[in-house]
Formats: structure tokens, sequence, C-alpha cells
């Protein structure tokens, strides 16, 4: 037997070299920006749903036949804004994983990788969802892969494949 296929798995390893190197570090351009456009669109998905609930709801209590609420651009943009900022918001504080970001490997973590408090990550929620994710675009041009929120609220967005910190993960 080789040692490759007597090699054990431990939980949570990464198997990839590369991978396991660039754990922790700064995530590039292309990544933040997929990151970026999988949270717009699981935003756009809980705007659908609660559309959808609110319309099923008044079919129940009233008389008429179900219909598709249409909100309006403004009443349509502010649900948006409200999802979005309350999504983003509460998963940069926790896990510091949005849906999006966690489908990338990504992680939003202070400028020296502790976990963001509840007031950083409700402004950078509130930036980010109104420049509608622009602000991801300074990466390009950033030597330190940083995004216009990293400036803003001293954070950064780490490649992080582990689902919890490595001090836990192999307790």
């Amino acid at each position: 037997m080789t040692s490759r296929s007597v090699r054990t798995n431990v939980k949570g390893e990464i198997r990839n070299e590369r991978s396991r190197e660039a754990q922790g570090q700064r995530a590039g351009f292309v990544t933040q920006t997929l990151g970026t456009v999988l949270d717009a669109v699981v935003i756009f998905a809980i705007d659908f749903v609660v559309l959808v609930v609110y319309g099923f709801l008044k079919f129940l209590v009233g008389d008429e036949p179900f219909t598709f609420p249409q909100p309006g651009p403004g009443g349509n943009a502010t649900l948006v804004v409200v999802v979005g900022v309350v999504l983003l918001w509460s998963s940069w504080s926790g896990s510091g994983r949005a849906p999006g970001m966690a489908m990338m490997g990504l992680r939003v973590v202070t400028a020296d990788g502790g976990r963001l408090s509840s007031r950083r990550a409700f402004w950078r929620a509130v930036v980010a969802v109104l420049t509608v994710g622009l602000g991801v675009i300074v990466v390009a041009f950033s030597r330190r892969n940083r995004s216009l929120y990293d400036m803003l609220f001293r954070s950064a967005v780490v490649y992080s494949w582990r689902a919890l910190p490595e001090t836990r993960q192999n307790r």
C-alpha cells in the first residue's frame, strides 16, 4: 500500500494543497465578484418568495383569487433593500458568510482576522446594498484585494473553506 491509499480523512480537511495555502488569504476580484452576484441572486429569490407568501396570505384571508403582488418600483426596491441588509447583516455578524460567499468559500472578517461586530456588519451591509455591490470593482485595482467596503469598514474578504475555525474543527 502506498501512503496515499492509507491516508485518513480528518473532518474538515482541505485536501487540495493550493486551497490549503490560500486559506485565510484575501480573495481576488473574480471570486469576490462571483460571491457578490450569487448573494444578489439569493436576495432577489427571497424577495420573490416574500411576495408569493404575501399574495398567498392575502388570498387565504380575502375573497379574491390568487394574484402575484405588484408592489410598484418603490415598494419592491424597499423590500429588496430590507431583505438585502437583513441577510448580509445577519450573515456577516454571525458566521461571516453570506450564502453566495459561502458557495465561493469566502468569509468577511475584520482586518486582523476576527469576527465583524454587529454594528460594523450592519453598516457594511447598508453600504453594499445601496451601492448594489459595485464597491467590489475596487478589488480589481487594489494591490491588497480590498473592496470599497473593506476600506470603509476595516474588513477583509478571505478564502475560508472550513465551516468552523480550526481550533474548534478538530475537537
